[in-house]
C-alpha cells in the first residue's frame, strides 16, 4: 500500500494564487503568519489582507504527483 504524503498549509509558496471565497476576488500570498495560521496576501491594487486558511482556496495546490 502506497503511503499517502500529506502537504502542510505552512509549506504553499509565495507567490501563490489564491481565489477569497466569499467575494470572488483573486489574491497573492504574500507570507504566512502562524498560530493561528493565516495567510497575508496582496490584491491587484496592491492592498493587502490576511486571510484564515479556510476562508481561501489555494490554487493548483496541493501540487499533483
Amino acid at each position: 500500500m502506497a503511503k499517502k504524503e500529506y502537504f502542510s498549509m505552512n509549506n504553499v509558496p509565495k507567490g501563490t494564487k489564491m481565489i477569497v471565497k466569499v467575494t470572488g476576488e483573486e489574491v497573492t500570498l504574500v507570507e504566512i503568519i502562524n498560530f493561528p495560521t493565516t495567510f497575508k496576501t496582496k490584491n491587484n491594487n496592491g492592498e493587502e489582507k490576511n486571510y484564515y486558511t479556510y476562508e481561501v482556496d489555494i490554487v493548483d495546490w496541493p501540487p499533483e504527483n
